[in-house]
Order: C-alpha cells, then sequence, then structure tokens
C-alpha cells in the first residue's frame, strides 16, 4: 500500500496525485508537500536509493526524516546502490576508488583504488549472490569489473560489526564491452543476465554463471543514460534503454543460445521497440501562442483598413471568419531534445519517464530594428496610442450619436410627407 511518493529532498501526499482533478486546460495541479529534509546548503541532489534489510524495505517516515550521514570522498559520488541484504552502500567517483559504507555504524568498511573513475554502479541482486557481497562498477574507459566484498576471516559481512577492518574488497573478473564511459548497469530479474550501457551508444549483454560471458551488443540511437530491466510481474523479461536524447528503447532479454559470436558481437536481428519524448510544455505553450497570433492578425487587418482611409469605428472585424481560417502555430519544439534523467516499469506495457530541461523555453526575440523605440518612447508611445483611442472612442459614439438623430430626423419626414397636403409642415418650418 502506497501511502506518500519520496523525490529528493521531499514527501507528496500519494492519495492527492492520484485523485488530482484538473480544473483547467493547462494539464498542471499545485501542491504542497507532506515534509521535507534539507540535507545541506551546498548540497546538490541527484537521485535517492531504498534500503533493504533481508529483502524488505527500510523506509519508514511517518512524521519525521531520520537521518544519517556519511562523508564521503571530497569529489562528488558518480554511482550509488545499496546491498539487497543489509545496511551497506556502495559508491563510486571520478576520484577512482570504490568504497562501501555502513548505515549502522556510519562508517566506511572497504575501499579500493583503481586506474580509473568510476561512472556506474550496481549492487548484484540475492538470485545471482545469495549472500550479496557481488557489486559490478562501470570506469570511463569503459571497463566493466565484479567487484566482490568479503571477509577475510570468512564470516558474512553485515552493518553493525565493531570491527571495520573484517571487510574488504577484490577484483573477481574485469572486461571490456565499450569504448566509452560505461554509463548504466543493470542486472535481469531472474539473474541470468547483466546490461551494460555506454555513451558510444551500444548496450551490452552478458550472461552470468561462474564467469561473466559476452552474448552480444546492440547499437541504440543515442548515448545510454540508464537501463531498466521489467519487473517479475510482467509476463516477458524486457530491458528499457533511456537514451539522453529523448528516446527510449525497448528490447526483448535475448536467448544466448540465438547468436553465435563467430566474427561480431553485433546482434543484428533483435526485435526494438522506439519511443521519442519531449517536454509538455510545448503544448502548454500552443493557447498563449494562438492568443497572440491572433492579436496580430487583428492589428495587422486593423492597419490595412485604415490604410484605405476607414475610421476605427467604421472598421467591421470578421472575428468568425478570422477564427476559422487562422491556424494553429508549430508546437515549439527545441532543436535538442528534453533530455532523459531516469525512467523505470509500471504496469505491463507501461513505463514512467523523468525528463530534464522542462522550464526551457525558446531564446529571447532580439531587437534587430535599429529604429526601434527605446524604453522611454515606447512608453510615451503607449500613451500617446491610448489618448487617441480614447479619443477616436468618443467620436465613434458623437457620430453614433448624430447617426441617431438623423435616423429619426428622416423617420419624422417621412410620417410628415405621409399626411394629407392641408396638414403637412412646409420643409422650411422643419428646417428651423
Amino acid at each position: 500500500n502506497c501511502s506518500s511518493v519520496l523525490t529528493t529532498g521531499y514527501v507528496w501526499d500519494f492519495e492527492t496525485i492520484d485523485t488530482a482533478d484538473i480544473v483547467d486546460d493547462t494539464g498542471l495541479m499545485e501542491m504542497e508537500q507532506m515534509n521535507e529534509l534539507l540535507v545541506g546548503k551546498n548540497v546538490s541532489l541527484s537521485c535517492m536509493v531504498k534500503i533493504h534489510e533481508r529483502g524488505e524495505p527500510y523506509w519508514r517516515v511517518p512524521k519525521a526524516f531520520k537521518n544519517s550521514f556519511i562523508h564521503g570522498p571530497l569529489k562528488s559520488f558518480v554511482s550509488l546502490c545499496v546491498s539487497p541484504v543489509t545496511y551497506l552502500m556502495a559508491t563510486t567517483a571520478l576520484d577512482r576508488t570504490v568504497r562501501v559504507y555502513d548505515f549502522i555504524g556510519n562508517v566506511q568498511l572497504a575501499e579500493m583504488k583503481l586506474k580509473q573513475g568510476g561512472t556506474a554502479l550496481t549492487w548484484a541482486p540475492k538470485v545471482v549472490n545469495p549472500k550479496g557481497g557481488v557489486i559490478a562498477a562501470g570506469f570511463q574507459d569503459g571497463v566493466v569489473r565484479i567487484i566482490e566484498l568479503y571477509n577475510p576471516k570468512g564470516l558474512p559481512v553485515v552493518a553493525g560489526r565493531e570491527t571495520v577492518a573484517d571487510a574488504a574488497l577484490r577484483l573477481k573478473q574485469a572486461f571490456k564491452p565499450h569504448t566509452n564511459v560505461v554509463t548504466a548497469l543493470a542486472y535481469e530479474r531472474d539473474g541470468e543476465m547483466l546490461a551494460t550501457g555506454s555513451r558510444d551508444k551500444t548496450v551490452f549483454f552478458f550472461t552470468i554463471d561462474d564467469k561473466y560471458e559476452p552474448v552480444g551488443f546492440i547499437s541504440v540511437p543515442g548515448p545510454v543514460q540508464a537501463l531498466q530491466w521489467s519487473p517479475p510481474s510482467h509476463p516477458q523479461s524486457t530491458l528499457l534503454i533511456f537514451c539522453e536524447n529523448g528516446i527510449v528503447v525497448q528490447v526483448p532479454a535475448p536467448n544466448p543460445g540465438d547468436y553465435e559470436a563467430t566474427s561480431t558481437y553485433k546482434i543484428k536481428d533483435l526485435p526494438a521497440e522506439y519511443f521519442r519524448f519531449w517536454s509538455i510544455k510545448s503544448h502548454i505553450l500552443v493557447k498563449e501562442e494562438v492568443k497572440i497570433e491572433k492579436e496580430k492578425a487583428k492589428q495587422k487587418f486593423i492597419k490595412e483598413q485604415m490604410d484605405q482611409g476607414k475610421e476605427l469605428e467604421e472598421i467591421e472585424f470578421p472575428e468568425e471568419q478570422l477564427q476559422e481560417e487562422e491556424p494553429l502555430p508549430d508546437i515549439y519544439i527545441p532543436q535538442t531534445p528534453s533530455p532523459i534523467l531516469c525512467g523505470f516499469y509500471s504496469a505491463p506495457g507501461k513505463f514512467w519517464l523523468s525528463l530534464g530541461g522542462l522550464d526551457k523555453e525558446r531564446a529571447a526575440k532580439d531587437i534587430e530594428d535599429p529604429n526601434a523605440y527605446s524604453i522611454e518612447n515606447a512608453k510615451q508611445k503607449k500613451e500617446y496610442d491610448e489618448i487617441m483611442r480614447a479619443a477616436e472612442l468618443k467620436k465613434y459614439m458623437k457620430r453614433q450619436e448624430l447617426i441617431t438623430l438623423q435616423q429619426e430626423f428622416q423617420n419624422l419626414l417621412q410620417m410628415n410627407s405621409d399626411l394629407p397636403k392641408h396638414m403637412q409642415l412646409n420643409r422650411a418650418v422643419c428646417m428651423r
């Protein structure tokens, strides 16, 4: 049962989101957060993970946050993951280290130094390693390393031990599937396969046994941002590949027996579905664009009519015609698509997506006319235009009164002409 939604630093009421009713055409709803956590004044939050203990989620925030701070390396963490069996956390960074921390003791348990900066990290699930001691790490040079967290005395590594020296890291296997930075790692739900993604626009698949054996790779239309396998509740094992350029690719798990890497590891016949997304803010701005374009068309029409010698009150506005013929402006799509931050499966056949750049707008319009009004002159012209519009309106009202009087006079003349000759008033008398 879900009662709240957590984002980095905030807690939101799930029922409010689930029963949201949009009251206007913007498609937006404002709401207040239930709780928030200020981590620090100079802290930039980029991700949030759920901590598990024996397979159960450890995230209980009924009234306030429970805080636990661990001081890591001076350089920012690039990737972070948590153990599936105990309160341990692993991090990697561009300082070329992989570190493991204990949440209970708020201490660092182990550290491994390598030749390249770490860029991706994931803890192997229990189906791969029941003891929860295997970590897969990706690096700047395209290398993936399988690292084991172990106890030199043979005891299981768990959180809360008093002796910090009873934990160490060692390399189990290293392979290089990519030619550029490794950006994502993901274990298949049954623990039979590992997928790795990179900025070289490829995703590589490996079978998992005592050793990780390559199956093959596929090319995708953009640098890989994240990978997400479908959960066990889905009928088929599929992989979502999130690309930085706003494209999502979905592929089924390849069958290792169907591919023989005789001359190349490239998988050419793996079926794929492609999705592309942009910010909905462009759609929200359509009505504003329509309003602006209609106003421009109206002002242009007025100018054309006045250039023909007509007064403002004499202009008849073909509003219905303009409304019917006015085309909708093109939805603004930025040249660089909205970047994908992360995503995950929800129900079968559906997934959620988080896009960046939602507040980016098109570039401001430059002033190219050298004779353009200055700010003060524009203000004075606006005042003058207001006065002229008021004067034109006053003249229009007076003319309307004259037209009414003239019409009444014509009616009187007609009535007089309809009378018998001896009862008619002389025209000279009427004109006095």
